[in-house]
C-alpha cells in the first residue's frame, strides 16, 4: 500500500477518510436508529398484505370462498379451501427466498449478511417443512409468488386452474370467465 498523503497540516488525510468511510461501512452501514429501523421493520405485516389482498380478491372473484389463517393448520396458511382440502400460501420473494430465475426481489441485503442469510435460510427450511406436513395430511398446496403479481392474467389462470382441479368431483367449483352459472 503506498504511503498515506498528506494534507497542509501534516495529517495523513487519505488514509484517515479510508479508515472513516471503512469504519462507517462496516459498522453504520444502517442511516437509521435503532428506533427508526425497529419501528420500520414492526410495520412489515405477515397478514392483510398487498399481494395477498390482491389473490384474495381474484379468488373471490372467480368464486371461490375461503378461510383466512386458520392456526389449526401448519403454517396457518394465507387461504384455505376445507371443503376442496387445498391451500394457498402468498409469500414475499424476500422474506422467503424466491428462487425464481426472473425474480429480482429475493436478493439478499447488502449489510449484515451475518444476520440475515441464517434468518431467511430459516424461513426457507420452515417453508419446506410445513409444505411437508400439509402434503402428508392430504392438503394441495399453492405458492404464489410476490413477483407473480404483476401478470394478473396469468395469476388468475394458475388459480383458477388450482382450484378448479379434479379433488372431489369439484371439477366445476368455479364457473369459466364469460361462462354462464346453473343454479
Amino acid at each position: 500500500m503506498p504511503p498515506p498523503r498528506m494534507n497542509a497540516r501534516g495529517a495523513a488525510s487519505l488514509g484517515a477518510t479510508w479508515m472513516r468511510s471503512n469504519f462507517l461501512r462496516c459498522h453504520l452501514a444502517d442511516t437509521l436508529t435503532q428506533d427508526q429501523r425497529s419501528e420500520r421493520m414492526s410495520r412489515i405485516r405477515g397478514k392483510d398484505t398487498a399481494p395477498e389482498m390482491m389473490v384474495r380478491r381474484i379468488v373471490h372473484k372467480i368464486g371461490g370462498r375461503y378461510r383466512l389463517h386458520r392456526k389449526d393448520l401448519p403454517g396457518c396458511p394465507d387461504l384455505v379451501f376445507p371443503r376442496l382440502h387445498k391451500v394457498i400460501f402468498v409469500h414475499g420473494c424476500f422474506w422467503h427466498r424466491h428462487t425464481g430465475s426472473n425474480c429480482s426481489l429475493a436478493r439478499l441485503p447488502k449489510t449484515r449478511l451475518d444476520f440475515w442469510e441464517p434468518k431467511l435460510s430459516a424461513n426457507r427450511r420452515r417453508d419446506q417443512r410445513v409444505q411437508e406436513a400439509l402434503a402428508a395430511a392430504g392438503w394441495r398446496i399453492l405458492v404464489v409468488w410476490e413477483c407473480e403479481m404483476g401478470d394478473k392474467e396469468q395469476l388468475v389462470n394458475r388459480l383458477r386452474r388450482f382450484l378448479t382441479g379434479d379433488t372431489c368431483g369439484q371439477s366445476n367449483f368455479l364457473p369459466e370467465p364469460g361462462g354462464s352459472e346453473s343454479a
